[in-house]
């Protein structure tokens, strides 16, 4: 019976959460290397004005969460200046406040859930830097693993944007998926993983934590 709520419990955490699955944010980094933008909105559909005022707690940083980029809201992004070499990161968890999830069964307790959105500019590093991450198998590579705490997401629904397309596909049994990069422009492959268990996001205790993980890059 426990193995079975335990199922069920899953289940809702995929189907429950809407408003956080159409949204994600993504990093795009300046053609010289020297500032990048963060979006939040669909993929590749920036939002713009008050609703991505939310942002301004985002950490942006390149080596470390201790160092974080001071950013400025534009229009439809907030923009920070690169001094650094490599690939860029963001990271928040206070964006959305968290929500009632749909119960199982009329006997079930009320459940919260939480999100963390997690992203990341460039593929040169070869190793994560945040819990959830897109992780190159070789620098500017092609083929990607999607890690957990280190550990590969495996069979796992990934949405790959184009310059022109947009591309749903799933993870191998080691966690990896292989993008054809032969259009020129900006790529956003996205992902989300739920994960049920209480934590404590942004301060508020909640049930079940709902992750969201892109990485962009260009090609030329």
């Amino acid at each position: 019976m426990k193995s079975l709520k335990n199922s069920l419990f899953i289940a809702a955490l995929l189907t429950c959460s809407n408003f956080a699955i159409a949204h994600e944010i993504w990093l795009v980094k300046s053609a010289k290397g020297d500032a990048v933008k963060l979006y939040l909105g669909e993929p590749g559909e920036p939002e713009s004005g008050d609703k991505i005022a939310g942002l301004k707690n985002t950490k942006v940083f390149v080596d470390s969460t201790e160092s974080t980029l001071a950013l400025t809201q534009q229009q439809n992004f907030w923009s920070a200046e690169l001094t650094e070499q490599g690939d860029v990161r963001a990271f928040t968890d206070d964006l959305w406040k968290p929500w009632k999830m749909e119960k199982v069964s009329e006997q079930d307790t009320d459940t919260f859930q939480a999100a963390k959105l997690f992203a990341k500019a460039g593929r040169e590093e070869i190793q994560a830097k945040q819990e959830l991450e897109f992780v190159p198998t070789k620098s500017n590579g092609d083929t990607f693993t999607l890690v957990y705490k280190n550990k590969p997401v495996v069979d796992h629904e990934v949405l790959v944007q184009t310059p022109k397309h947009q591309v749903k596909t799933i993870t191998d049994k080691h966690g990896q998926l292989t993008v054809t990069s032969e259009e020129q422009g900006t790529y956003i492959i996205s992902s989300d993983h739920p994960v049920a268990g209480k934590a404590v996001i942004a301060g508020n205790q909640v049930d079940s934590t709902y992750n969201i993980v892109t990485i962009s890059f260009q090609v030329k």
